[in-house]
């Protein structure tokens, strides 16, 4: 009696990145076994001990499985990030007659940002918003058109 016997199909573990820093390695690692992807590090002990050796060793590095590569890839590609745009849903042809003009020319895509109070926000940030509109004391305006601070 003979059985054909196959060993089972290997799979390849990759090296999916390597960090200098140990913590920032752990919550890639954390992300990954976050959404399903079985992961593990190495070199963590080595770079902990001693700062030095992580450019020498490699740094700390993810490994996964070659068919997770791609799906791991991008649960960990950062965010895109989004970018405010001058004026933006609104239609600057339709703001209201009374709405704020620069008076040098005439825009309406003119912002306005009231000074912080100092128990607002952060006492630094506060100071620093009230050094740049000391001479106004209140509202600061801004066009967006020509640039002048009003």
């Amino acid at each position: 009696m003979t059985t054909d016997f196959t060993p089972p199909k290997s799979e390849n573990i990759i090296v999916l990145d390597s960090f200098y820093e140990p913590l920032a390695a752990h919550l890639a690692r954390t992300q990954l076994e976050a959404a399903g992807i079985p992961c593990f590090l190495t070199n963590e002990n080595l770079v902990s001990l001693n700062r030095m050796y992580s450019p020498v060793a490699g740094g700390v590095r993810l490994h996964v499985y070659q068919r997770d590569a791609a799906r791991a890839a991008e649960v960990l590609r950062p965010p895109v990030v989004m970018q405010a745009v001058r004026g933006g849903q609104a239609d600057p042809a339709a703001s209201p007659p009374d709405a704020l003009t620069c008076p040098r020319c005439g825009s309406a895509e003119v912002a306005t940002d009231a000074a912080a109070q100092p128990g607002a926000a952060h006492w630094f940030v506060a100071l620093l918003s009230r050094l740049r509109r000391y001479p106004l004391q209140g509202r600061a305006h801004h066009c967006f058109h020509c640039g002048l601070n009003f």
